[in-house]
């Protein structure tokens, strides 16, 4: 994985202001759109999921996967369990979450609804460039959330 660009450190108020404008970004009933998270990722951004057979590239192709998210758990909240965490050169970063929500809808690929509540924690890495994220990676136990939604034995 490429490094960030130099001179696109961030500080520590700078990381903590970004991460709680991304949780409310994904925090489905606060904003109905995905487009307040277009302002803290680049145009090119690199966005890995686990629950993507690839990752994606570019703003728009984020903000369609969020809208889906939002589709699938319309009262999706994303909660900060602890402060993130940020790299001595301020270019990189570790954010932990909890996202919970009911599967009203199909996940991204496929799996219809199946109306159970689930709440999941994870971590991401991010990489910054010009005070915006432009590489994503997500941590989190996937085979947790399928058992949650009923979609596994547990």
């Amino acid at each position: 994985m490429p490094s960030t660009p130099s001179g696109t450190s961030i500080t520590f108020a700078q990381l903590n202001e970004l991460a709680r404008r991304y949780a409310a970004s994904l925090t489905a009933q606060a904003t109905l759109t995905a487009e307040p998270l277009r302002e803290l990722i680049t145009e090119d951004v690199h966005w890995a999921d686990p629950l993507l057979p690839q990752p994606l590239v570019g703003a728009q192709a984020v903000l369609d996967f969020t809208l889906t998210n939002f589709h699938t758990f319309p009262d999706l909240v994303c909660e900060i369990p602890e402060p993130p965490y940020l790299s001595e050169d301020g270019k990189r970063a570790v954010f932990y979450w909890r996202l919970s929500g009911t599967m009203k809808g199909a996940l991204p690929n496929g799996v219809p609804a199946t109306g159970k509540f689930v709440s999941v924690e994870g971590m991401d890495r991010w990489e910054f460039r010009d005070g915006r994220i432009c590489r994503y990676r997500a941590f989190y136990d996937v085979m947790d959330l399928l058992k949650q939604c009923g979609l596994m034995p547990a």
